[in-house]
């Protein structure tokens, strides 16, 4: 690990602009050159993939892959990646090797923070017999959240409001059932026992403390954070793995390959080296114009997104403040705007909606990123 105390560190951190730290997360998140990885190694490399909206998801992994979407549907058709609430009640695609280990450590954060609405429907009482009832739906194969929305229906166990998401977020979280292969039409998943669908043992090994008394499986996902998304702050990976950030802290004191910079302000933060040593070979390419689906890691990935987008600004990336990130255009490092499909046309196109006005060249760099889009 690289140190801010210059009593460990012969240099003082690099001080970075705005604009070389989001040319820099262009690059740690394998946006600037996409990489000969399989599916399930860019989730693994990213720690985990906000999912709430699924074909985005799909988009975003692709748009970091050499082969695009070559192959991602066999990844999920294949149990290697899975869609599961592994922190903050958000949906996020896992490893599937990793299930188990996710919830484990940030299932129960999860419980806690819902206990309420748990008790307030009556979730506890119900859980048992909810379980039953989809496992027994299960039997048949895989099936879309509907038909285990029926089964509990016809058990009785419904009747309010609310009451089937949150058995959905329950089984899901004490890893009963995750979501695995695509519908046909690649906008859902179907239900899967994780039993049978992610063999392996029920309780992860190594999660007891080791060295500084954090969990290692704990340590691999920041370091894995702070490598993809870098350069970020303990901050940011506190907030994006719903963790303390004394526990985030502790795990950065034992990383080896990462390194400290800061921005203009003072602000600490931590990106893989090589990050750093490769921004001149990819800044120019790096600051082109990307298109980016609705809740990439890019913008998602964050608690504070002001060293790539302007705070003026950011009430438009999430109109009315209602938790449905749009799609993003990304330029100079920057967010710049927001865009869309256009409809009915013969040959669909982006609609731009940029915040101030694109030049002709941006525009044209637009067109070009968006035929390059993954399509499933």
């Amino acid at each position: 690990m690289t140190s801010s105390d210059p009593a460990s560190s012969p240099t003082p951190p690099a001080v970075l602009t705005d604009r070389e730290i989001g040319l820099a997360r262009l690059a740690a998140h394998g946006l600037v050159r996409p990489a000969d990885m399989a599916p399930e190694e860019v989730v693994r490399a990213l720690g985990a993939v906000q999912a709430q909206d699924l074909p985005g998801a799909l988009v975003s992994v692709g748009l970091r892959r050499a082969a695009g979407p070559g192959g991602l549907r066999e990844a999920f058709d294949d149990g290697r990646i899975v869609r599961t609430w592994p922190m903050r009640g958000t949906l996020h695609l896992v490893p599937a090797e990793e299930l188990r280990a996710w919830l484990a450590v940030l299932g129960p954060r999860t419980v806690s923070s819902t206990a309420a609405r748990r008790r307030e429907l009556g979730i506890d009482e119900r859980l048992d017999a909810a379980r039953e009832t989809a496992l027994a739906a299960l039997r048949h194969g895989p099936q879309p959240r509907e038909r285990l929305h029926a089964a509990w229906d016809e058990a009785g166990l419904l009747g309010a409001p609310g009451r089937a998401y949150h058995l959905m977020l329950a089984l899901h979280l004490d890893a009963s059932l995750c979501m695995g292969p695509l519908s046909g039409n690649a906008r859902d998943q179907l239900v899967v026992p994780v039993a049978d669908w992610v063999p392996g043992p029920a309780d992860e090994p190594g999660h007891a403390p080791a060295g500084p008394g954090v969990p290692p499986v704990v340590v691999r996902w920041v370091r894995r954070y702070l490598r993809s998304h870098g350069p970020a702050s303990v901050a940011d990976a506190a907030r994006w793995a719903a963790l303390p950030r004394s526990t985030v802290r502790t795990a950065v004191g034992v990383l080896d390959d990462v390194v400290a910079v800061r921005d203009r302000a003072g602000q600490e933060l931590w990106c893989a080296p090589e990050v750093l040593e490769n921004a001149a070979r990819t800044g120019r390419r790096a600051a082109g114009v990307h298109l980016l689906p609705p809740f990439d890691e890019y913008v998602l990935g964050y608690g504070d997104r002001s060293h790539v987008l302007a705070r003026q600004h950011a009430a438009r990336i999430v109109p009315g403040a209602n938790g449905v990130f749009r799609p993003t255009v990304v330029a100079g490092g920057r967010i710049v705007g927001t865009w869309g499909r256009s409809r009915g046309a013969a040959s669909p196109g982006p609609v731009l909606e940029p915040f101030e006005e694109l030049s002709a060249t941006r525009r044209q760099d637009a067109e070009r990123a968006f035929a390059r889009l993954p399509v499933l």
